[in-house]
C-alpha cells in the first residue's frame, strides 16, 4: 500500500471519529469500514509478496486490528451489540493468528459477549482462562509499563473470580501512571458487568463492587 493510501484511511479513521462524537453513527460505522477495507488490502497485499517481511506483516496486522477495535467501538455507542461483537471478534482474531502484543479487542469482545447475555460467562471460562495467560505474557515483557494491559489483565481475572491478582494488576495500572480519563473508562466497564451480573451472580457483582471503590479511592488521589 502507498502512503497516500494509508494516509487515506488514516484520514477517514479521524472522520469516523469525529462523526461518533457527534452522534452521527451511520457516517461513522460507513467511514470506518472504508478505513478498515484499505487497510484490509494492504494486508492481503503482503500476504501475497513473498518479500514482504515478517515485521512488516505484523505492524499491517496490529494497524488493521486497531482499525477493528475502532469499528467495535463504534457499534458499542451506537448500542449495535452483535455487530460490535463480530467487529471486536475480527480484530480479536488478527491478534491470535498474528501473536499481536495487545488484548484490546479479545477483552472487548469478552466483555460485549456477557453484555449481551451474561449467562454466556460460563461457556466463555476457556477463552477468559486463555486471555489471562495471554496478557500475563505480555505484560511480563512489552506491555510492562502499559496500563491498558494491566487493566484488561484485572478486568479477565475479575470474571473468573481470581480477585486477588484482579486488584494486584489493577495496582500495577495505578503505578503505570493511569489517568483520571483512564480510570472513568475502566471503571465505565466494571460499573456495566456489575450490574449485568447482579441478578445471576452477586459474588461476582459484589467483588466487581469493591474493586470499583478501590479504584474510585484511587482516581480521587491521583
Amino acid at each position: 500500500m502507498t502512503e497516500v493510501a494509508q494516509e487515506q484511511a488514516e484520514r477517514l479513521a479521524l472522520q469516523a471519529r469525529r462523526k461518533m462524537l457527534a452522534g452521527e453513527y451511520e457516517t461513522a460505522i460507513e467511514s470506518q469500514r472504508k478505513a478498515v477495507a484499505i487497510l484490509q488490502d494492504q494486508l492481503d497485499d503482503l500476504e501475497r509478496e513473498p518479500p514482504a517481511s515478517a515485521d512488516e506483516r505484523e505492524e499491517s496486522a496490529h494497524r488493521l486490528a486497531d482499525y477493528w477495535g475502532r469499528l467495535g467501538g463504534i457499534y458499542r455507542r451506537a448500542k449495535m451489540v452483535p455487530e460490535g461483537i463480530e467487529a471486536y471478534e475480527m480484530g480479536k482474531e488478527l491478534e491470535r493468528r498474528y501473536q499481536l502484543d495487545d488484548s484490546y479487542n479479545r477483552t472487548n469482545w469478552i466483555v460485549l459477549t456477557l453484555l449481551q447475555d451474561p449467562s454466556q460467562l460460563e461457556a466463555l471460562g476457556h477463552e477468559i482462562d486463555e486471555s489471562i495467560a495471554i496478557i500475563q505474557t505480555q505484560v511480563r515483557g512489552p506491555r510492562r509499563g502499559e496500563w491498558w494491559a494491566w487493566a484488561d489483565l484485572g478486568l479477565v481475572c475479575h470474571l473468573c473470580r481470581r480477585t486477588d491478582e484482579a486488584r494486584a494488576a489493577y495496582e500495577h495500572f495505578r503505578q503505570a501512571g493511569a489517568r483520571p480519563a483512564d480510570y472513568q473508562s475502566v471503571l465505565s466497564v466494571l460499573e456495566s458487568l456489575r450490574a449485568e451480573f447482579l441478578p445471576s451472580a452477586p459474588g461476582l457483582a459484589a467483588e466487581l463492587g469493591a474493586t470499583i471503590h478501590l479504584l474510585e479511592t484511587w482516581e480521587s488521589e491521583s
